[in-house]
């Protein structure tokens, strides 16, 4: 920001401005999102920056313009590059007159809108639908679908091959308890015929020992 002030004040305006403003924001989020701390899109970082001068402007006019309120070396620097200019020519004025208070400008319309993507009419902000980015996420949540959908696939092909190799097992128990019902029906004929066999011997032999051994009454 220090070295793209324009960048920083919000004062990049027109289709050029606009274009290259787009340029050094896209390369600054790839910057800090490659460092240690918190990761966000373009659009989080414009508007982090737009919040973080808001504050800083709003301590210090709160105190009187006196910068010396500020805590952090930071919003020092923030209030010595960026804003010293603008708080002491607008100290007595209860109209903001600096460039950069457009942003917070757009930002709360922005919110208030249900956060509901409007054409951006600011040179620095980032396009609400910039064809790169939003081809990207459209390329990563098809990715996400289609993974979600190669699993849930693959998972239904384990549960029809379990259930497969359920049924095989169903119909292999259903021949072997088949196969059982048929000895136990040959062992029941093969008792009843045995015993048919039986009785007919035993009939043989009291018919037998009826003739041989009758006796006359005494």
């Amino acid at each position: 920001m220090e070295k793209h002030q324009a960048l920083a004040l919000g004062q990049l305006r027109g289709l050029e401005g606009r274009d290259e403003s787009k340029k050094l924001w896209f390369q600054l989020t790839r910057i800090v999102n490659n460092i240690s701390g918190p990761t966000r899109p373009m659009k989080s970082w414009i508007k982090f920056w737009a919040d973080k001068k808001s504050t800083v402007r709003a301590k210090v006019q709160s105190s009187g313009g006196d910068p010396n309120c500020l805590s952090s070396n930071i919003e020092k620097k923030i209030f010595d590059l960026f804003l010293a200019s603008d708080i002491s020519k607008t100290r007595n004025s209860s109209v903001k007159q600096e460039s950069h208070y457009v942003e917070e400008t757009y930002f709360e319309e922005e919110m208030d809108q249900n956060h509901v993507d409007t054409e951006p009419t600011l040179g620095f902000e980032e396009s609400a639908a910039d064809p790169e980015e939003r081809q990207m996420a459209i390329m990563e949540k098809l990715v996400k679908v289609m993974s979600e959908q190669a699993s849930a696939l693959s998972q239904l092909a384990h549960a029809s091959l379990a259930n497969s190799q359920a049924m095989d097992r169903l119909a292999e128990a259903s021949q072997i308890q088949a196969r059982a019902v048929e000895r136990l029906a040959n062992t029941f004929e093969a008792v009843s015929t045995d015993t048919h066999a039986a009785r007919n011997a035993l009939l043989d032999i009291d018919a037998t020992m009826k003739r041989f051994y009758t006796t006359s009454p005494t």
